[in-house]
């Protein structure tokens, strides 16, 4: 009796932590979005249309495929736009930075030419730009000048990379909007066929061709590509300047 007891709290108790996992798992669904994407998306690879469902429910598929090709091809001419933005930013970024660059780099010549003269025989100080400088101070100057040239020359590096980045990834978008209209137009008619004929190899090879597009789509959306071209336009790198020794060796080169 005693190990009836035992045995029946112990069903018990597991059973009711079943029911608990269960209804966390429920109220999470609800609750979150993104445990909600998570399950929906796994059901789809596993669960929803697989081989056997589409040629159990072939319309069915077709309808869904239908919606989701559309879905797609809305989202990718969202992206498009973002992602033009993005590339026109990046490359103002990186006109101004090479701009800032020649600039720099015909200032640090100037300086050059005039710390020769003076380490030549015509002695300090020297005047550039209407400012007086002495040796000290027109190295100080000069270490200015070769830390934000270094800046510059990042910065523009880092926006020609986001901009072919850009450019590409629209390419990439264009060929998945392609591919995704054009399957849209096929499954209009294979969905009439399909109704009022039997499911042929032909057909079926389409369906899985379908279904392989809505993954690769599906991959091309869940990480937003902009972001990753915005925040390189926001990437920093830590320089610690140009130190004396590169002065000097810049002046005397």
């Amino acid at each position: 009796m005693v190990a009836t007891e035992v045995a029946l709290r112990s069903r018990g108790s597991a059973l009711k932590a079943v029911l608990v996992l269960v209804v966390a798992a429920g109220a999470a669904y609800a609750l979150f979005p993104g445990v909600r994407a998570i399950f929906d998306q796994q059901l789809d690879k596993v669960g929803g249309w697989n081989d056997e469902a589409r040629r159990h429910d072939p319309v069915g598929f077709i309808d869904y495929s239908i919606g989701k090709l559309n879905e797609n091809v809305a989202q990718f001419g969202m992206v498009k736009v973002d992602l033009a933005v993005a590339k026109t930013k990046m490359q103002k970024i990186r006109d101004d930075s090479q701009s800032k660059v020649t600039f720099a780099s015909k200032e640090l010549e100037t300086f050059k030419a005039a710390y020769k003269d003076a380490a030549g025989g015509k002695g300090w100080p020297v005047t550039l730009a209407g400012r007086t400088y002495d040796e000290a101070q027109l190295k100080q100057q000069v270490n200015v000048f070769l830390t934000q040239r270094t800046s510059y020359e990042m910065s523009a590096k880092q926006a020609a990379d986001g901009a072919a980045s850009a450019g590409k990834r629209e390419m990439d978008v264009l060929a998945r909007v392609t591919e995704s209209k054009a399957k849209l137009e096929l499954l209009k008619t294979q969905r009439e066929l399909v109704k009022v004929a039997k499911l042929t190899a032909e057909t079926e090879a389409l369906l899985a061709e379908v279904n392989e597009v809505l993954l690769q789509n599906e991959e091309a959306t869940a990480a937003n590509p902009v972001l990753t071209v915005e925040e390189m336009m926001k990437q920093k790198e830590s320089s610690s300047g140009a130190s004396n020794a590169n002065v000097d060796a810049f002046l005397n080169g």
